[in-house]
């Protein structure tokens, strides 16, 4: 019961947004598979916001200081936070390109993550789909994480990239409309 009372309370964290520009839609599928699903409104083109997940200047820039992508399905993406970090090396975080729609749609399989990451055993089932959408004003951007099931693995990977991707969100707004 004490463990069951404790997933309840971290999946409610998880759940909340912790940025308040960021909208949870994240959902649970009829298996029980986990979608975390967050998105946000951004006043520039998707041309331009789309610049922020597959231009590689771009990304050092303001994400990355470490990045390489082969922009074509089946391409690859490989990064680091770590302006230590070299591209082919262990420090890196890699994700297949799946398929991708230019400035629309970009889905990518995780594949490897350095060291450290809560829940990385699970990493490699989580695949990563990034919409955006014109919108009268702008772009809207959605981060959805699929693949997420049950154990404490997942309850740890969820709960890091429901903070992660929302500070994710808020940065690329900031870039993507020059604040």
């Amino acid at each position: 019961m004490l463990k069951v009372m404790a997933l309840s309370a971290a999946l409610s964290l998880a759940a909340a947004p912790a940025l308040a520009a960021v909208t949870n839609s994240s959902f649970v599928e009829p298996d029980g598979e986990r979608v975390l699903q967050l998105s946000i409104d951004i006043a520039a083109p998707p041309a331009k916001v789309w610049k922020g997940f597959v231009d590689e200047e771009t990304l050092r820039h303001w994400n990355a200081p470490v990045v390489h992508i082969d922009l074509k399905n089946g391409g690859e993406i490989e990064q680091s936070y770590d302006p230590k970090a070299k591209l082919g090396g262990g420090e890196t975080i890699h994700h297949r390109i799946l398929t991708y729609l230019p400035e629309r749609l970009l889905v990518l399989q995780n594949i490897s993550t350095p060291k450290g990451l809560p829940g990385q055993a699970v990493y490699p089932k989580i695949y990563q789909v990034i919409q955006l959408e014109p919108t009268a004003t702008g772009t809207r951007v959605t981060l959805s994480g699929a693949g997420y099931g049950k154990g404490a693995d997942f309850d740890a990977l969820y709960a890091f990239f429901s903070e992660g991707n929302a500070g994710y969100l808020e940065s690329l707004k900031k870039l993507s409309e020059g604040k």
